[in-house]
């Protein structure tokens, strides 16, 4: 059935392309000049139209169509001539019309007039293609024995030259208008009126008082001001005119021979086709340029706007709000939205605009995006910005959008602490693509909301690591509390104790005083003892006195378990460093003795590049969660407040490395 469709379409596209073809054919007869004598067959003009039309067709709807040209042109053949000429006529044009058009789609000029570049490919595609159609027309014309007098040099540079005439002044025209969506202001259809009058009367002087290029400040006027498509238009309506005059004995070029009228009318076209198309195109290279720096300067100013938004660590909510309708603006689409990915094929809705008000799918709501060819499962597959065409007959979602209206869509990935988090996806209505460089626009909004998310995700880590500081300190207070009150606070009353029965014993039992001061001694030694342990947890006198070898010596003495010390700088570090150190390995050992049910473990501390590196291994059962514990999650908040990072690696039954990195500047 499908395949049913297409011959049928394709068979519809061949039947138009020979009816426009030959309609070309007969306004090109009716501008052809009058000739007697049996110098040449057929019409002769000084541009054939079809050529024109014939490149335009193939260039925009493919070089398969080929076959309604022939048929065209045969329609439109002059069978009073010899058949040899008539077949010959139509090899020449056939082979014009499909050299050049593969020419111009092979070096991809498919909209000539929009840029300088591209009119001179049309210029030169055109000239290659007519000239071999020409030169195998008269091939063919002089193997069938019908090449007239004149000789084949000159039927061919007519033919050349006519067929050269008719693909500057129509495949233009054609080209620029036959995608063109029309929309003119008031203004301009008053000045599009003003200048087809003065082109009407331009060319009516220039044909009565022999002045023929003053016809061309209306073609400037043209090019200036209606760009490509109304210098094509012009164009082609000047040449027309001042055909029709000559054909008519009228006009500043008859002569007094055929050839001469020719050569003047095709050097006049040709001069008038390079002056208007050239000039349109500088001046629609120029307008888009102006154009690109404008959207450039209201995309940076939105930016900017975006990035003062996100440094005054507004509500994120608020953030996605605005992102999305300036970067809709931006890339002058229809709706722009924000999405968080939550699993594969799944994601919500955070935020975004809509030019018509209501979201096709509201915030806070839940997608299922499937393994659909989207922008959305694109970007979740490759991490990358992506843009996608919706096609029709594909999967529910696309289907949805395109139910809505919508036919194309970029997206930019969102990425947060280096991994994928969500994406903006910005969808258009409109049939052309989207604008070149759309993924890289967007990714600059996608980095705008990355950085709010990040300052919000910091400041909701600073806010708890303040509360776990706050918390940490204490219960610290209350442990050296207990400490003091446990141990070294009972010690000294049991001395004080200890020493008022040495008092009274001076007098009554002076024998037993020798004893009762040995006590004495041993208990003070023992709370001097404690008072030690107790300002060892503190800040180790060790570490101050001797250094972090020795100090981390004496915490691996003490476990309960092999510890081994693989790696230590030679070189002192500064003391906020070496303090940090020291509580790391003190922590991750006493840890590793409680928690892990390891047989032995290692620390291993480096400097380089003006880091310290501490790395602790141990062969225990893993499962080490910071998010589930207060002891690596307090690590971690001593290091990352001397601007270092802590990264817990424990897989389960695999053992645990934590590695800790701090400056050391």
């Amino acid at each position: 059935m499908t395949q049913r469709l297409g011959e049928r379409r394709y068979l519809l596209a061949v039947a138009a392309t020979a009816a426009a073809y030959y309609a070309a054919a007969r306004i090109g007869l009716e501008l052809a000049y009058p000739h007697a004598g049996t110098s040449t067959y057929g019409s002769v003009t000084a541009f054939w139209p079809p050529v024109g039309l014939g490149i335009a067709a193939l260039v925009l709807y493919g070089p398969r169509l080929w076959p309604g040209i022939v048929i065209g042109d045969l329609l439109a053949g002059d069978y009073s001539t010899p058949l040899g000429v008539t077949l010959g006529q139509t090899l020449g044009t056939v082979v014009a019309i499909v050299v050049a058009a593969v020419l111009l789609i092979r070096l991809g000029a498919r909209r000539p007039g929009l840029r300088v570049s591209d009119v001179l490919m049309l210029i030169g595609c055109s000239a290659a293609g007519s000239a071999l159609g020409a030169g195998l027309g008269v091939l063919a014309i002089w193997i069938a024995g019908e090449l007239p007098a004149i000789g084949a040099g000159r039927i061919w540079r007519t033919w050349w030259l006519s067929d050269l005439a008719g693909a500057l002044v129509v495949a233009p025209a054609a080209l620029t208008w036959a995608t063109a969506r029309v929309r003119l202001t008031r203004s301009q259809i008053i000045e599009g009126t003003a200048l087809i009058v003065a082109l009407l009367v331009l060319t009516d002087l220039a044909s009565q008082h022999d002045v023929p290029y003053i016809i061309f400040p209306a073609l400037i006027w043209a090019s200036l001001r209606f760009g490509p498509r109304g210098a094509a238009a012009a164009l082609l309506a000047a040449s027309a005119l001042t055909v029709w005059d000559t054909s008519n004995g009228s006009g500043p070029f008859v002569r007094s021979s055929l050839s001469d009228s020719l050569i003047a009318t095709q050097l006049f076209v040709g001069v008038a086709a390079l002056t208007s198309m050239i000039l349109a195109a500088v001046t629609a290279e120029r307008a888009e340029s102006e154009a690109a720096a404008r959207g450039l300067a209201h995309e940076q100013a939105a930016l900017r706007r975006i990035a003062t938004l996100v440094v005054s660590e507004a509500d994120p909510a608020r953030v996605f709000g605005q992102v999305m309708h300036e970067a809709a603006r931006a890339l002058g689409v229809a709706t722009a939205t924000i999405v968080r990915y939550d699993a594969p094929g799944t994601v919500t809705v955070l935020g975004g605009w809509s030019e018509t008000g209501p979201l096709l799918f509201p915030v806070g709501s839940t997608i299922e995006i499937g393994d659909e060819g989207s922008a959305l499962v694109e970007v979740y597959r490759t991490g990358e910005a992506r843009r996608v065409t919706y096609p029709k007959d594909a999967g529910r979602l696309i289907e949805d959008l395109r139910s809505h209206g919508y036919r194309s869509s970029v997206a930019a990935p969102v990425k947060l602490a280096g991994g994928l988090w969500g994406a903006l996806v910005a969808s258009s209505v409109d049939e052309s693509p989207l604008p070149a460089g759309s993924e890289q626009r967007l990714c600059d909004f996608a980095d705008l909301v990355a950085q709010a998310l990040a300052n919000a995700d910091a400041h909701d880590k600073l806010a708890a690591s303040r509360a776990r500081i706050v918390g940490a300190g204490d219960a610290e207070r209350r442990r050296l509390e207990r400490n003091l009150h446990d141990g070294a606070q009972q010690r000294l009353v049991s001395l004080a104790l200890q020493l008022r029965l040495t008092q009274s014993a001076i007098e009554r039992r002076p024998d037993a005083v020798a004893g009762l001061l040995e006590e004495a001694q041993a208990e003070l030694a023992r709370a001097l003892d404690e008072l030690r342990e107790l300002a060892r947890g503190i800040h180790p006198a060790i570490l101050t006195d001797r250094g972090l070898g020795p100090a981390l010596e004496a915490i691996l003495a003490r476990a309960p378990l092999p510890v081994e010390l693989t790696d230590l700088p030679e070189q002192r570090l500064p003391e906020r460093v070496e303090a940090a150190v020291y509580y790391v390995v003190a922590e991750t050992v006493t840890n590793i003795a409680k928690h892990a049910q390891a047989e032995s473990a290692t620390v291993s501390v480096t400097l380089a590049h003006n880091t310290a590196r501490v790395v602790i291994t141990d062969n225990g059962i893993g499962g080490a969660d910071p998010a589930r514990g207060s002891g690596l999650r307090g690590l971690a908040d001593r290091i990352e407040a001397l601007e270092g990072g802590l990264r817990v690696e424990s897989p389960v039954s695999s053992g645990t490395r934590i590695e800790a990195q701090i400056p050391c500047e």
